[in-house]
């Protein structure tokens, strides 16, 4: 369970995210994203900030610890909505194989490598190649997003 601190944090940064214009997901970068999941054990709609990082045309989502709550929600059931202000998409997760994933993680340190509480977690720092980074995947998830089709 998340201190208060951290809670405090993740509901600050979700009112901003939902509060201001969305910057696009381009290639090489990441934006914010509210990530909406199911609890694997409650069952309730958990939320989440999240930086959404774009490689290749695809969008990613990027975890240093799949221990986390939201990975292993995802782990439990991949569907999800990614949300901002003025869009939210239905979405599914995919865990890709690590030659997809190395170079998505190395993009994603790149991208982030100015808020370091977002890259302090990772094995390997923000300079980190695809080749340094393939040896820790063990301990990065990292997953595609795709549509979902909502009935």
């Amino acid at each position: 369970m998340p201190g208060p601190d951290l809670v405090a944090l993740n509901a600050s940064m979700i009112d901003r995210i939902l509060s201001e214009p969305p910057d696009p997901i381009v290639d090489g970068g990441y934006a914010l994203r509210v990530l909406r999941t199911r609890g694997r054990r409650s069952g309730r709609v958990r939320v989440t900030p999240m930086g959404v990082v774009g490689v290749g045309g695809s969008h990613y989502l990027v975890c240093p610890d799949p221990n986390r709550d939201w990975a292993r929600n995802l782990a439990a059931d991949p569907a999800c909505a990614v949300v901002s202000r003025d869009d939210e998409r239905p979405a599914t997760t995919v865990a890709v194989p690590d030659d997809e994933a190395a170079p998505v993680v190395a993009t994603y340190l790149s991208a982030m490598r100015d808020l370091p509480f977002a890259i302090n977690s990772f094995p390997v720092g923000p300079d980190a190649t695809p080749e340094e980074i393939r040896p820790r995947l063990g301990t990065i998830r990292v997953l595609r997003l795709g549509p979902r089709r909502v009935a």
